[in-house]
């Protein structure tokens, strides 16, 4: 190769990785923007929206990377929304009343378990499997996810999510040891 050629290769690189780049800072911030929809009618938003923000940067740096980190931090993404969303909508649909609402744990915990089944479910399938960066990924971002929401009920709706998301996920990986 020529220095004229190596020189378009090198521009031709930097300005696919610039592209790359963007588009995966533009997904993550929408990432971000969807999980800040559970912080509606939250009383202290500050933990919850640090979550939202550390989820955005986690989901661009995966989507950047690519590969199992693409994957995991999307598959992630999806399975975290329900322990994400079901807390805005409980106090949406006035569940709950005042401050203190004691039903908000109990809807982390199942939007827990509804993570941790998808997360199983899709995660076991052969592009995932026994991949530890997909894995690292999915847990983080769904993780993330779920905390945005859920830490709009106290701690004991975040230990709710994740209890959650252990059980949720646990029942299918081990019947696919099993099998």
């Amino acid at each position: 190769m020529t220095v004229a050629e190596n020189d378009l290769a090198a521009r031709a690189r930097g300005a696919y990785e610039r592209g790359r780049r963007r588009w995966a800072l533009a997904r993550g911030a929408a990432a971000a923007a969807v999980a800040a929809v559970a912080l509606a009618g939250c009383p202290a938003p500050a933990a919850p929206a640090a979550c939202a923000v550390g989820l955005g940067v986690l989901v661009a740096a995966c989507l950047w990377r690519g590969g199992a980190w693409a994957r995991g931090a999307r598959l992630g993404f999806l399975a975290g929304l329900a322990p994400c969303l079901l807390p805005a909508a409980a106090r949406a649909i006035r569940i709950c009343n005042g401050s203190m609402c004691l039903t908000l744990p109990t809807v982390c915990l199942t939007g827990g378990v509804v993570a941790g089944l998808l997360l199983a479910w899709m995660g076991l399938r052969p592009p995932g499997r026994g991949d530890r960066r997909f894995w690292l990924a999915a847990a983080a971002a769904a993780i993330l996810a779920g905390a945005t929401g859920c830490f709009t009920a106290g701690l004991a709706g975040v230990g709710g999510m994740a209890l959650g998301l252990l059980a949720g996920a646990a029942a299918p990986v081990l019947a696919a040891r099993a099998a």
